[in-house]
């Protein structure tokens, strides 16, 4: 079968390797199409400490169970899946406080960027949806990093007629807005980057100009949000827009920064004003399910965030692609 190997910074080849051989508690996927996301990119771009090349990257996927073990028990035909790259086990320590999204013991898919993956049991059985006939397989391919976001949103506790900020309004940032405007909040979304806050527009979302001029009379403003959530790596606005969340808000760090990435806030909105600082990462079953109803509910409203889609033998050409600021979200279709 054909897979896209990283080989390292930069470089991803198009190789021919052995098809897995499913085990009794797994299936086989014939992958559909799968979008080119944000850790992706970081990878090619600067490598990953948990993706050691040779190896294959993707896992916002979709696709069609083409084989499956004898313990699986569930039927699926030959409709389109859309299936979670993991879920939690349930049952260790972090499932048992409720945190699920922090399991221990995950079930795991390998990289989705070839012709066929093995998915485990549990996967196939409880986070397999199926794709309805009105909604593009592309926009599907959403479901992932939209569960992101709702785990976020659900983290920082925001509520319907919340008046939410979102920084940053690259694909991460766009979804969060389009959740949030899904939930009824008053919601803006903030950038330096003039076509960036127009796709934003375009979506639907209020928008506020964070240029250098712009950003200053926004900080002179009275501007007050229940939370604020920073979907870029900017460390600076942390201590910068905590004076603009409400007492009792949240002010959520959301986008990833680097391990050794030292912040320095004013306490004082912490203490005295009650704001939360928190953090979220990943999502749960829970999340992954709620995010497929809200594309399957709205699909025309995700599917304008779908870019282009490139074949996998254009793998390269996708992932520059997926670096341009006038898009937002790469897909690559990797069965005709």
């Amino acid at each position: 079968m054909k897979a896209a190997i990283y080989k390292g910074i930069g470089k991803i080849e198009i190789e021919d390797i052995d098809t897995p051989t499913i085990q009794v508690n797994e299936g086989l996927v014939k992958i559909g199409m799968v979008g080119v996301c944000g850790t992706d990119i970081k990878t090619f771009n600067k490598g990953h400490h948990m993706f050691k090349p040779p190896c294959i990257l993707g896992h916002e996927f979709t696709g069609r169970i083409v084989e499956k073990g004898a313990s699986v028990d569930r039927d699926f035909g030959d409709s389109r899946y859309v299936i979670a790259p993991y879920i939690e086990c349930g049952k260790c320590e972090m499932c048992q406080k409720g945190v699920p999204e922090l399991c221990s013991k995950k079930f795991w898919v390998e990289g989705a960027f070839t012709e066929y993956v093995k998915v485990p049991s549990e996967i196939l059985e409880r986070a397999t949806l199926k794709i309805p006939d009105d909604v593009p397989e592309s926009t599907a391919t959403l479901t992932e990093p939209l569960a992101c976001a709702i785990h976020g949103i659900d983290k920082a506790r925001i509520k319907p007629e919340d008046r939410v900020l979102v920084v940053g309004s690259g694909p991460m940032g766009l979804l969060l807005g389009n959740a949030l405007k899904n939930m009824r909040c008053e919601t803006y979304i903030s950038d330096v980057d003039n076509n960036r806050l127009s796709m934003a527009a375009n979506c639907g979302l209020k928008t506020i100009d964070f240029s250098d001029s712009s950003f200053e009379s926004f900080k002179k403003s009275q501007s007050r949000f229940d939370s604020i959530i920073l979907a870029n790596d900017k460390k600076e606005l942390v201590n910068q827009l905590l004076p603009f969340v409400c007492p009792g808000g949240t002010f959520e760090l959301f986008g990833g920064m680097s391990r050794d990435t030292i912040l320095e806030i004013d306490p004082y909105f912490i203490h005295y004003k009650e704001v939360d600082l928190v953090g979220t990462f990943g999502f749960s079953e829970k999340d992954f399910k709620k995010a497929f109803g809200f594309i399957t509910g709205d699909p025309d409203s995700f599917s304008r965030l779908i870019s282009r889609v490139w074949d996998l033998e254009n793998i390269d050409e996708a992932f520059k692609d997926a670096i341009d600021k006038t898009k937002i979200k790469i897909v690559v279709k990797v069965s005709h």
